[in-house]
């Protein structure tokens, strides 16, 4: 091992998402592709480092990896108000309902199916619950719990890129006028007068949106030493959910690190009991921050891969995440054919499902409803708030079997 190759390498991990996040800002191209990708393949890109016998600490940038996850899924899920979930129309949470089972019914299924040409079905099935009801950092939470080798979690994530991002063009493009076609779709009320108590309503609405829109982005900029304090307590906060299941696996198991099921739990279960904090809730960058954490975990996961393990399962899991992709998406849309959900809503709790809260707005955006942002944006934290658990649990009882 190498220490000056092994300090670069931190050194990237803790530098490098801020360049990715800057590309996807810059380049259109950079921001179909997406920030989490452009961390894996750099990482994937410094794991061939090596010569004359010298790297880096491969089980230091994993073992940063698994902090690094541990630590941003309360992050996340701080930011949440859980509460708002109540204000959402019947309409909208029958749609998002329909969309998390139709990703665990298809995530059961390729368990059967996935056990013909994948090593871990029911890793693979679980991480992909976690996927398709609130986005990227669910998956890499239950892989990480589930202990999947790191070519594992690091295949998914690039088959989730190859696939989630056909997905969304077609989402920003014919999509909503398939779903509406398909589905039926409810014209929008006609906007009121100008000057009006309803004009000024309508636009306290959409600054509404666009604060939702704006909170679940990298675009949140910390500009007083205040706000700033506040998110390194935040950090402190989250530092200490992590630490109460290490020193609970401590106590229950004797051992740190064997059972990440407690970290996971603690951290998942802290996240969204400080939610209910109003102060903690309010900090500005949380979601940012525990999003740049995803992007060092993707970086700092591929930097420790083992080449050999990712080559050879990337074919099986991209046919894995294509076919279960598809299929939750198909299965959506008929299911909100037969409960009479419109075409602007199925194609808002489909990209909430899919993608989590920061693609809500550009879709929204494509199908002429930029009333659903809020709406969206909701479902797609609550399925942050649950998808790691209800992943972990279905995970847990597949390999029961």
């Amino acid at each position: 091992m190498n220490i000056a190759l092994t300090v670069m390498a931190i050194v990237a991990i803790l530098g490098i998402p801020f360049f990715t996040v800057w590309l996807t800002r810059k380049f259109r191209i950079f921001g179909v592709i997406g920030a989490i990708a452009l961390c894996y393949v750099i990482g994937f890109a410094f794991s061939t480092i090596g010569f004359s016998g010298y790297s880096y600490d491969k089980s230091l940038t994993e073992t940063i990896a698994y902090v690094l996850v541990a630590l941003s899924i309360p992050l996340i899920l701080f930011s949440i108000d859980l509460r708002s979930v109540k204000n959402l129309a019947k309409g909208t949470i029958a749609g998002y309902s329909l969309c998390i089972l139709s990703a665990v019914i298809v995530a059961v299924g390729m368990f059967f199916l996935g056990a013909l040409f994948v090593s871990d079905p029911a890793k693979l099935s679980a991480m992909c619950i976690g996927l398709y009801t609130g986005g990227t950092p669910n998956m890499d939470a239950i892989g990480v719990a589930l202990k999947a080798n790191s070519g594992v979690i690091s295949a998914a994530n690039v088959s989730d890129s190859l696939v989630g991002g056909i997905y969304f063009l077609l989402l920003i493009s014919v999509a909503p006028k398939i779903y509406k076609k398909f589905l039926g779709s409810k014209k929008k009320a006609a906007l009121p007068a100008e000057g009006t108590e309803e004009a000024e309503k309508s636009r306290g609405g959409v600054a509404d949106s666009e604060e939702k829109r704006d909170d679940y982005s990298f675009g949140i900029s910390i500009k007083d030493k205040k706000s700033v304090f506040k998110l390194l307590g935040a950090f402190g906060i989250a530092v200490g959910c992590l630490g109460v299941g290490a020193l609970l696996e401590f106590l229950i198991e004797g051992t740190v690190g064997a059972n990440l099921i407690y970290i996971l739990l603690c951290v998942s279960v802290g996240g969204i009991g400080f939610s209910f904090i109003r102060p903690v809730r309010e900090i500005k960058g949380q979601y940012t921050l525990g999003m740049y954490l995803i992007l060092m975990f993707s970086l700092s996961l591929s930097m420790s891969i083992d080449w050999s393990v990712f080559l050879s399962g990337i074919l099986p899991t991209l046919a894995f995440f294509a076919i279960a992709q598809v299929t939750i998406i198909l299965l959506h849309l008929l299911l909100c054919k037969i409960f009479r959900i419109d075409g602007d809503i199925a194609i808002i709790t489909s990209t909430a499902g899919v993608y989590g809260p920061p693609f809500i707005a550009p879709v929204a955006k494509a199908a002429d409803r930029a009333d659903l942002i809020a709406p969206g944006v909701i479902c797609g934290a609550l399925g942050l708030a649950i998808g790691t658990l209800l992943g972990y649990g279905v995970g847990m009882l597949l390999l029961l079997i």
